[in-house]
């Protein structure tokens, strides 16, 4: 319960620091606003030009596929808000031994790197993306019951540490090579992915973004809860994959940090 309430302590801490540092740029707020209106526009208005010549992607109708696009939008909030910034800067602080700092304070290491630093604006983009998705929701006509409700917080929960463990396994890299910055334009484009449903890639595909880079896990899965498509033995597997991607985050982490040298060399 005492590292509970610490961790909440420290949470609470991150938010305040980066908050009061981010009243100073409001104008980055609407910037960032405004620019996320613009793509999701841009993502509404390419998916309405597709189903001008067809009735279904990979299975899915018009305002399922926007739902999903919510959810896309929401992720990489989350992304932007808290993983670039934060995991994000692992690589420079391992090559310029800033590391040293963060191990030798009376907190977790790796939730220190995590959450320390958050881009608070780009929040906007989560609830963006669950408004889009919500609305799209509304559209399809279809009711919201409480197995539906349930099961959409839990697989956009385990979507959310699926993409976490992604990032702490490409910026862990730094541990062992030198630059590794453009590892996150490599999760951005494997990311993009996530933008379709995976029933619509060809088989081979299919594969490889539900087994070996779990993109489906992230947008496919939770949209599927949301629209009534998953069946219980799915959202069972989903919650194991979350639980399994977290624990294989920190078991790398644990590994990684073993090869860490400080600044000393």
């Amino acid at each position: 319960m005492t590292s509970i309430r610490r961790t909440a302590t420290v949470l609470r801490a991150f938010w305040q620091l980066n908050w009061l540092e981010e009243l100073q740029y409001r104008g980055n707020f609407i910037a960032s606003l405004l620019g996320t209106v613009f793509w999701l526009l841009m993502a509404i208005l390419t998916a309405a030009l597709y189903f001008r010549h067809t009735s279904r992607l990979g299975g899915w109708e018009f305002w399922d596929v926007v739902v999903l696009l919510g959810i896309f939008n929401a992720l990489a909030g989350v992304v932007e808000a808290v993983l670039r910034p934060g995991i994000g800067h692992l690589p420079a602080d391992v090559r310029s031994g800033a590391l040293d700092l963060v191990l030798v304070r009376p907190v977790d290491a790796q939730f220190y790197v995590s959450f320390r630093r958050l881009d608070v604006w780009r929040f906007a983009d989560v609830v963006l993306g669950l408004a889009l998705a919500g609305y799209a929701f509304v559209q399809t006509g279809r009711p919201l019951g409480a197995w539906e409700l349930i099961t959409f917080v839990v697989t956009f929960a385990v979507a959310i540490a699926v993409v976490y463990a992604i990032w702490v396994a490409l910026m862990s890299l730094a541990f062992w090579f030198v630059a590794v910055e453009n590892m996150a334009a490599l999760f951005d484009a494997l990311f993009e992915a996530a933008r379709n449903p995976v029933s619509a890639y060809p088989g081979a595909l299919r594969f490889l973004f539900v087994y070996l880079i779990p993109i489906a896990w992230t947008t496919t899965i939770p949209a599927s809860a949301l629209t009534g498509r998953l069946r219980p033995a799915l959202a069972l597997w989903a919650l194991a994959v979350g639980i399994a991607a977290i624990g294989a985050s920190r078991l790398l982490w644990r590994v990684a940090l073993k090869r860490y040298t400080s600044a000393g060399g």
